[in-house]
């Protein structure tokens, strides 16, 4: 069973992991940063960096996810910042189409439903319902993808179907354990920062990005093993049988 545990545990203890997370986190850093001087500088500079990181950051996020996924003894990428750009571009323009068609077809059905649902709180469950499902459609292709690196394997149809709404139920279990490391990694160093230096300072939010740049490799080795539970199993199971 995938465990957030191990995830945890391994995205620490890899070789490098500090210097790795804070190397990754300057570019998050000096988004925070333009977004705090917006007034000054204008959003124009922050949205062309915030564009470079995330495809930077995507890229960082696969890679886990393939490292984990396919046996390797690490879980991060390595310090080649080429390829893991490279891994970004490449990943957004595989699942660029599935994620726009997914959230377009998850808007239209909720407010199709808007028109018969006028309860808020019935109508939020459901749309709620709506975006996890298609959310999960998304998940499983980009473990699909994340497999090989192939554009076409974002597309596997079967696997989707067979395997995306045990992946939404294992990534529902993986939200509160998050939120448990997050407040086991973020709450003491934030509340000693405070105390020095106080709150909002450069130092925590250097310190909440780097938290950031660990959330996608436990996360990104939480989703391969969900991977190769849901999908993986299954299609082994297929070819016994």
């Amino acid at each position: 069973m995938a465990s957030i545990k191990d995830a945890f545990e391994e995205a620490i203890q890899d070789h490098g992991a500090l210097t790795k997370y804070f190397i990754f986190a300057i570019p998050v850093f000096y988004c925070t940063s333009l977004y705090t001087n917006a007034d000054k500088n204008g959003l124009s500079a922050f949205w062309a960096v915030s564009a470079i990181t995330f495809l930077l950051l995507f890229g960082f996020l696969i890679e886990c996810t393939t490292n984990v996924r396919n046996g390797k003894d690490y879980v991060l990428p390595s310090y080649n910042i080429f390829s893991i750009f490279w891994a970004g571009i490449k990943g957004t323009v595989a699942l660029g189409p599935s994620i726009a068609i997914n959230c377009v077809l998850a808007t239209l059905i909720c407010n199709l439903i808007s028109n018969y649902i006028p309860e808020p709180n019935t109508l939020m469950v459901f749309k709620f319902i709506i975006w996890a499902v298609f959310g999960s459609i998304i998940l499983t292709g980009y473990l699909c993808y994340a497999k090989t690196f192939k554009i076409i394997d974002a597309y596997n149809f079967k696997a989707i179907s067979e395997s995306s709404m045990d992946i939404l139920i294992a990534v529902l279990f993986m939200i509160p354990q998050v939120l448990i490391a997050n407040a086991l990694l973020i709450a003491p160093v934030t509340y000693v920062i405070w105390v020095f230096f106080g709150i909002p300072h450069p130092i925590a939010t250097f310190y909440w990005s780097m938290v950031l740049i660990f959330n996608l490799a436990m996360c990104g080795h939480y989703l391969a093993q969900v991977g190769y539970e849901a999908i993986a199993a299954k299609e082994n199971s297929d070819k016994i049988i």
